[in-house]
């Protein structure tokens, strides 16, 4: 296995520096996945439950020791943050504790980090991890609807259920923040950014590409009001 941590490229950068992928699957079955076209898998072969890549624990503590043991690490004790994950969710359904591994790993060589997940209250289980500044908690919330959601995200948490992570996470000091991407309602994301007024720290929005809905949208009128919520966000 290639070392697990890794540096994005192109767009991917703006949300983290490094990044860590722990599944080369995820569950959530999102209709809008881009995923599944960068590793050419199928949908149905990408979509479903299975085991985090193999080794991946064992290859990210090998790539985190032989990082530190340099004169000048390239990321073991500095400050840019790696993302869990790009191409997979670290809290899916199915997920039994090896998050919490890489998670525990990446805090031992004081390497701080980001989570993006879906999957509402079951990431609240290691946000004693988070503490003192290690880690970033954040969730993506595309829709203010249920019925919306079970649409597109069929297999990840309730909207509900993620809120309620963003408050949990937020309540203990952590660091919060929330993407609302991609747009593909954009009436529900600006409902969205009102909802999630303070309660994330940063707030990321980012439209909806190559789906044939995107071309239906008034995308300048869209990010005039989104902007003009966001400013009017609440700031610590």
């Amino acid at each position: 296995m290639n070392p697990p941590i890794y540096k994005p490229r192109g767009r991917a950068r703006e949300y983290a520096p490094l990044a860590l992928n722990l599944w080369d699957t995820c569950s959530h079955g999102c209709r809008y996945c881009y995923v599944p076209r960068i590793l050419h898998k199928s949908p149905e072969d990408f979509h479903v439950e299975s085991p985090p890549r193999p080794g991946v624990i064992e290859a990210l503590r090998q790539q985190l020791a032989k990082d530190a043991d340099q004169e000048q690490p390239e990321f073991c004790g500095g400050d840019r943050r790696v993302l869990l994950c790009f191409t997979c969710d670290p809290y899916q359904p199915h997920e039994n504790g090896v998050t919490r591994q890489a998670l525990k790993l990446l805090r031992e060589y004081n390497v701080p980090f980001s989570v993006l997940t879906k999957g509402g209250m079951r990431a609240a289980r290691d946000f004693d991890l988070y503490a003192n500044g290690a880690g970033c908690f954040g969730t993506t919330l595309c829709f203010s609807s249920e019925a919306s959601r079970r649409e597109w995200e069929p297999g990840a948490a309730p909207l509900y259920g993620r809120l309620s992570a963003l408050n949990n996470a937020r309540g203990r000091g952590l660091a919060t923040w929330l993407s609302v991407e991609p747009v593909i309602d954009p009436v529900q994301a600006l409902d969205v950014l009102v909802i999630a007024a303070g309660i994330a720290h940063d707030i990321r929005v980012g439209k909806l590409n190559h789906h044939k809905l995107a071309r239906q949208i008034d995308w300048r009128s869209f990010a005039c009001r989104a902007l003009e919520l966001l400013q009017d966000q609440p700031s610590d």
